[in-house]
């Protein structure tokens, strides 16, 4: 998964998609782009840089790499490892309709304010959990996406969310 970091003027902005709501698994999610590993792929980076292109146009020249934040799994058992990327100002990215509906920018200095983090019940494969959740206007952004902008903040912004005890479950 590609994090995409733009600077603004003002601040320092994270580019979020929604999937599109005709795909088998995760539509109308907001997510980062990303997929899975192909056979021409050498690392996570190379994924990441190749997945962004066919999702939002991003040439991988115009993604200066920063770091990766540890890896995560999703419910459907999906390694993601969030490779965190800033992005040349003037690039201009278009949602692929095969793939996103929507592309929007968010600023990170909101993910590090603790009052906007909630924690939702959730259950899955027989366990119930509290993913984290937050609210951006009309898009919920939780699960696997939300706690990478976790990541994101508590590395970046040592905002000090603690995620772990609720990410496992209960």
């Amino acid at each position: 998964m590609l994090v995409p970091l733009r600077e603004a003027a003002e601040d320092t902005r994270v580019v979020l998609a929604k999937r599109a709501g005709h795909l088998r698994l995760h539509a109308g999610e907001i997510a980062f782009p990303g997929g899975k590993c192909e056979a021409q792929d050498h690392s996570v980076w190379d994924t990441a840089l190749r997945e962004a292109m066919e999702e939002t146009g991003l040439p991988p020249e115009a993604a200066e790499p920063l770091g990766a934040l540890r890896p995560l799994v999703t419910r459907s058992g999906i390694e993601v490892t969030p490779c965190v990327a800033r992005l040349d100002p003037a690039v201009q990215l278009t949602p692929n309709p095969e793939e996103l509906d929507l592309l929007f920018e968010v600023p990170v200095a909101f993910f590090a304010d603790r009052q906007k983090l909630e924690f939702e019940p959730f259950e899955y494969g027989g366990r119930q959990r509290l993913v984290p959740c937050y609210q951006w206007r009309t898009h919920r952004i939780w699960g696997v996406t939300a706690a990478m902008l976790v990541m994101l903040v508590n590395a970046g912004f040592d905002a000090g969310i603690k995620l772990d005890a609720y990410w496992r479950g209960r």
